[in-house]
Parts: structure tokens; sequence; C-alpha cells
């Protein structure tokens, strides 16, 4: 909110600078995720956030999941997904 963005140095170009003043269509160059076979871009430690980046791990011992509003996920809460209100459904809600 209020956070002014710089726009790509090319002539005519509209969209916002992502490195060196310029766009990615005009030479900004991204880095990739490191692990095999992913194109994701890496985010923070050289991983995309798929892969790690910035994730807070749940606090149980051994647990790899990834931590929802406390310490702990999911799983560990005790606290219940919401389903899909639509009859029949039986996937997770989404907000």
């Amino acid at each position: 909110h209020g956070a002014k963005r710089k726009l790509c140095k090319k002539e005519e170009c509209t969209k916002f600078a992502v490195r060196g003043g310029v766009c990615t269509r005009h030479g900004a160059k991204m880095e990739r995720c490191n692990r095999e076979g992913c194109s994701n871009i890496a985010r923070k430690g050289g991983v995309c956030w798929r892969h790690g980046a910035n994730a807070k791990l749940c606090s149980k011992e051994g647990c790899t999941n990834q931590r929802n509003r406390g310490v702990v996920c999911m799983k560990h809460s005790g606290a219940k997904p919401k389903l899909c209100s639509s009859e029949g459904c039986v996937n997770g809600a989404r907000a």
C-alpha cells in the first residue's frame, strides 16, 4: 500500500522493473530454484516456496509439515480442515 514501484527503463514499456531497472522481458534475469526438475523462481536460499523458502516447520519432533498460524501443523493442532460447502464435495475449502 503506497509503495512506489519503478517502471522498466525501456521506452514505452509499462511493466515493473525487476532487476537493474528493467523487466524480465527486457533482460532482468531471475534466479531459478536449485532443486532438480524445478523451474520456479528462487525466493530465498536458492529455492522456491514449494521447496522451503521461508517455510516455518511444525515444532513437533520429526514432523516436516509447514506450520499454520501457531507453532504446529494442522495435523498436530487438532483442528479439523473446513470442507467445501457444495453438496457431495469432499475437497478442502479455499478462501
